[in-house]
């Protein structure tokens, strides 16, 4: 009896041991609140409309995760699972996918960090490795007024069957890169036929994106850049590939940090189109395939945080000057504004409130119009 009271004692100091070792935590942010829209196409026989609506993620995206790590000796063995999902009517986000957001395994050392999974991209403001959040105090949300995203070519992507490199911070230098297999198992086409392609074939859209980070004192800069193997079964042999390179960064006054970024892109296939005139603008005009396919141009964006009565006001101007890459007359200028205002109540909840303007006027082409939004939305984020 007292051999197998010890034996179990010793087996649950065992499993207790064995269980606590590695570090798991469970996070998350939900972020739901209310968005009006007043958008004017500019189109012949469309009114314009008025829209109240509940919404989520409208500054930053809801979601929960786990993320952990382990000591392996000289090394560590880490985790992150992020599962995105709509807080106004609890489905999944990222269609449908139990971990869209982020989904990968990681080794870090004295040597830097090594990712393999579903990744955000370099060119971007989320996961583990995007950049952007350091060139722009508006992240990419507040609707189509407020996103950084406007002023880009990027699509801002996730992409699957990724590898991943990030270096030690060295003399206030990070340099990271990735290599995408295959972007998106999920790509279906109108038919709803898989058209995502065979993984590391051109039949698959491959991508690789590289960028440098320095944070010295109060400036932090970022350059960035990605490169787009569209792949054959979603967009045709006949698209080039593209690429996207950003510069940007902030400094920080004290009273006031200030952000900056320029753009230039070409071939990009997945820039921001907030009113669907890329698709419309060709139309019947005997283009093979109907629309504009893919643009190339260029941006700016000047942004502002400014701390003011326990919280921060937010004010972004933006600008793109894009143009179809098979059809130069068919040009595209999207402008957009927006101020907001965030306070905490804590560290885990916050309120927040933005308004904002975006247009975007095409020339040439057969359907040259200018449709524009204003926006105006409110928002309560908690996280845990």
């Amino acid at each position: 009896m007292k051999k197998s009271l010890v034996a179990v004692a010793l087996l649950g100091a065992f499993a207790a041991s064995a269980f606590a070792a590695p570090s798991v935590t469970l996070y998350g942010r939900i972020d739901t609140g209310l968005a009006y829209t007043h958008q004017n196409l500019d189109q012949k026989g469309v009114d314009s409309t008025d829209t109240l609506e509940m919404t989520t993620g409208w500054s930053t995206g809801s979601r929960w995760g786990l993320k952990g790590t382990e000591d392996i000796g000289n090394a560590k063995v880490g985790f992150v699972l992020e599962s995105g999902f709509n807080s106004d009517d609890g489905t999944s986000g990222q269609d449908g996918r139990l971990f869209g957001r982020e989904a990968q395994v990681n080794v870090s050392g004295a040597y830097g960090t090594l990712y393999a999974g579903r990744l955000a991209t370099i060119v971007s403001d989320a996961g583990s490795l995007g950049l952007l959040g350091n060139v722009s105090a508006f992240p990419n949300g507040y609707g189509i007024v407020g996103t950084m995203k406007g002023s880009t070519g990027s699509g801002y992507d996730r992409y699957d069957n990724t590898i991943a490199y990030k270096t030690p911070t060295m003399a206030g230098f990070t340099v990271s890169a990735m290599y995408s297999f295959k972007g998106n198992d999920l790509a279906k086409n109108k038919d709803k036929k898989d058209v995502s392609g065979a993984e590391n074939k051109a039949s698959a859209t491959r991508y690789a994106a590289a960028g440098l980070q320095y944070k010295g004192g109060k400036f932090t800069g970022v350059l960035a850049g990605d490169y787009t193997m569209w792949g054959n079964d979603q967009y045709g042999r006949d698209l080039d590939d593209g690429y996207t390179i950003v510069l940007g960064g902030n400094y920080d006054f004290g009273v006031a940090q200030v952000f900056a970024k320029a753009t230039y892109f070409d071939n990009a296939a997945n820039a921001l189109d907030s009113f669907k005139l890329f698709d419309a603008t060709n139309k019947d005009t005997g283009v093979v395939g109907n629309g504009t396919k893919a643009v190339k141009g260029w941006g700016l964006e000047v942004s502002t945080k400014v701390p003011a009565f326990g919280g921060n006001f937010l004010a972004t101007v933006g600008y793109r000057d894009a143009k179809d890459v098979d059809h130069t007359d068919i040009k595209y200028h999207r402008w957009n504004a927006a101020v907001g205002y965030a306070y905490p109540f804590s560290k885990r909840t916050n309120v927040y409130a933005a308004a904002g303007y975006a247009q975007e006027k095409a020339k040439g082409g057969q359907d040259a119009r200018t449709p524009n939004a204003a926006q105006v939305g409110l928002g309560l984020v908690h996280k845990f």
